[in-house]
């Protein structure tokens, strides 16, 4: 996801920078528990906050704005791919060289293209792909560009209809059979959460606001909400992943853009700078705490069965490792890398509407 910078001016929408910061975070918490068999998994949530404000990001960058789906999507592609294709290729590599541990996670070389390419397939394992574990989220996160970019092409007061009847339809997809790997990102419950960020959007942008007092509500059912599936059940997937996680979700963003809007938030720098990161250390995290995992097996350390203070003491240290590895890898490699390639699509884009021929009346 971009940063959130969304007006005309440049200014940041705090709010989103900080839910980005809590929603990596909190995934990167759920799996370092896995070392400790702890289950965390209501935190794997954060996954679902991810889609609904990426669903606001989309639709506040082009509003109001004539962009064309081709230009939308290189301009997707550039942020998603490179550090993508990166982590995934050392995983790969880490994962073949690495004896016992990954043998079954270790993918076949027409896996590994699918995997680069978003496409969904079932692994030896019986997982539905792709070969780094976090990436089947990316593959839901490309299919909905699609299918945002298409409605680009209709005028802004047809887009909300179009993205909602498809969005919708598609629902329908998930009567035909399961056992399809692709049907599980086309037919996803999981789009309706981009889609609730769609319309959070097109509230916000209209300068509305919930009432002070109403937007802290918000925010309490939102972490409530949350919070409640560690004790009915946190939920496998489907439409009943998108009620206890993804209605939560909406409701924190709604509650936090309120905040901010009735003046009711300050700034953190150091939450804006994991934001910022959030996308790098979503990807790496998976590496680091494989990497730490490793190192504890080789000293003989039995995580599960070690004292709390131990636990938490090596929680800690593997915590900070993630966090230090995904934003230096933000910092050092994935925004410099961004922006460079972002001014050469814009010197691209704007050659080409120069240089394109007016239509003869």
């Amino acid at each position: 996801m971009r940063n959130a910078r969304l007006s005309a001016r440049g200014d940041m929408i705090y709010p989103v920078q900080y839910l980005r910061a809590f929603a990596a975070t909190a995934v990167v918490v759920y799996h370092i528990g896995f070392i400790f068999g702890w289950g965390w998994r209501p935190l794997a949530a954060g996954v679902d906050l991810f889609f609904v404000v990426s669903g606001f990001i989309m639709w506040s960058v082009t509003a109001g704005k004539r962009v064309k789906p081709a230009e939308f999507l290189s301009h997707r592609i550039i942020k998603i791919v490179p550090l993508y294709w990166l982590f995934t290729i050392i995983f790969v590599v880490g994962a073949t060289l690495s004896p016992g541990s990954f043998d079954e996670a270790s993918p076949t070389f027409p896996e590994l293209a699918k995997s680069l390419l978003f496409i969904p397939y079932s692994a030896r394992n019986g997982a539905d792909g792709p070969a780094l574990a976090v990436g089947w989220t990316l593959n839901i996160e490309m299919y909905f560009y699609l299918i945002f970019s298409s409605g680009l092409v209709l005028k802004k007061r047809h887009r909300l209809t179009y993205l909602t009847v498809t969005l919708g339809t598609l629902m329908l997809a998930r009567f035909l059979s399961s056992e399809v790997a692709s049907l599980n990102v086309v037919a996803s419950p999981l789009l309706l959460e981009f889609l609730a960020g769609i319309f959070i959007a097109v509230w916000y942008l209209s300068g509305k606001a919930l009432p002070k007092n109403a937007d802290m509500l918000f925010i309490a059912l939102g972490v409530a909400g949350v919070a409640l599936s560690f004790w009915v059940g946190p939920p496998v997937g489907g439409s009943r992943r998108v009620l206890m996680w993804g209605l939560p979700a909406a409701l924190l963003l709604a509650g936090a853009l309120s905040c901010e809007r009735n003046g009711r938030q300050r700034k953190v720098e150091f939450l804006r700078y994991i934001g910022d990161a959030s996308y790098a250390l979503y990807l790496s995290h998976v590496i680091t705490i494989a990497y730490c995992k490793y190192i504890l097996d080789k000293t003989g350390f039995e995580p599960k069965d070690a004292s709390l203070s131990q636990q938490l003491s090596v929680f800690a240290v593997v915590f900070v490792a993630c966090m230090a590895v995904g934003i230096a890898c933000y910092y050092a490699l994935d925004n410099p890398s961004h922006q460079w390639m972002k001014q050469r699509l814009r010197r691209y884009w704007a050659r080409a509407t120069t240089n394109a021929r007016p239509l003869r009346p």
